[in-house]
């Protein structure tokens, strides 16, 4: 688990050492930009993910393998 506080500290070398080396990997807590590099960085590794979000300024979640909107209303960009 690498929390957003800590995830913004982490060099792009350490987050692809992360994902190489676990194979199930939670980052909670995470910016729409977090999700976004972790987003990229999965994909250019072939690795699925799956992101959750509100929807709000997340649009991580249109380019992962799975989003799932939380909360009862979700913003169009999660749809």
């Amino acid at each position: 688990m690498v929390h957003g506080s800590d995830l913004k500290d982490l060099t792009f070398q350490q987050l692809d050492d992360i994902l190489k080396y676990h194979t199930e990997t939670v980052f909670p807590r995470s910016s729409p930009q977090q999700k976004l590099i972790v987003q990229e960085d999965c994909q250019r590794e072939g690795t699925i993910m799956a992101v959750t979000g509100d929807g709000v300024n997340d649009s991580a979640l249109k380019k992962v393998d799975t989003g799932v909107t939380m909360g009862i209303a979700g913003s169009e960009v999660s749809m």
